[in-house]
């Protein structure tokens, strides 16, 4: 008896584990790159993500809603630098635009201003969750400057009878927007600095 109570334990735990593997955002791997000559000043603001949700439906358990993107993103666009940029120092200040070329920077990249919206509601018998993700990045040198706004959207979709639960289905959506972000960042990034240097 005392073995299979261990061996329901222990399935459990795993079961658990498992389960708590896929309830969380996890920071993402950067696209295959190009590395960019000329050392840059990197400048990833501190700011909280700002995540806004909009529950209008209480169906497919949305009360436990909860994702954390904070780190996730923050950790992603580190490890896209890094893999990147040849030479680049992380800056724990934005520098003005005469203190770009006087530190010895070719540019400075600043990523600021992140926030996340999402939107659950119950349209007849589907649960539908859209997530939208939102960053600055400014590129900079001494005489020029280039601001884009990024963006990333996924949608999710699920019968509210048929198992449905939402923060299952916001987690791989938010995932995969996470994963869009990055790449539109390297993209936009590589583009701005070459805009930079006509």
């Amino acid at each position: 008896m005392k073995k299979i109570s261990f061996i329901c334990l222990l399935f459990l735990i795993v079961s658990c584990a498992k389960n708590f593997d896929k309830s969380n955002i996890l920071e993402v791997s950067p696209p295959p790159t190009a590395k960019i000559e000329g050392k840059h000043a990197i400048f990833i603001s501190k700011e909280n993500f700002n995540q806004i949700n909009q529950i209008k439906s209480e169906n497919c358990e949305s009360w436990a809603l909860k994702l954390n993107f904070e780190k996730p993103i923050k950790k992603s666009i580190e490890n896209l630098v890094y893999k990147m940029f040849k030479d680049f120092e992380i800056i724990d200040k934005k520098l003005e635009k005469e203190e770009i070329e006087e530190s010895g920077f070719v540019s400075q990249i600043s990523f600021y201003d992140f926030k996340g919206n999402s939107k659950f509601e119950t349209v007849r018998n589907t649960g539908m969750y859209q997530i939208s993700l939102d960053i600055k990045i400014e590129v900079s040198n001494s005489t020029k400057s280039v601001t884009n706004d990024i963006s990333s959207n996924m949608n999710w979709e699920k019968n509210i009878f048929l198992n449905c639960n939402l923060q299952n289905g916001a987690v791989k959506s938010g995932q995969k927007a996470l994963e869009n972000l990055i790449e539109r960042i390297y993209e936009t990034t590589y583009e701005s600095i070459f805009q930079l240097q006509r």
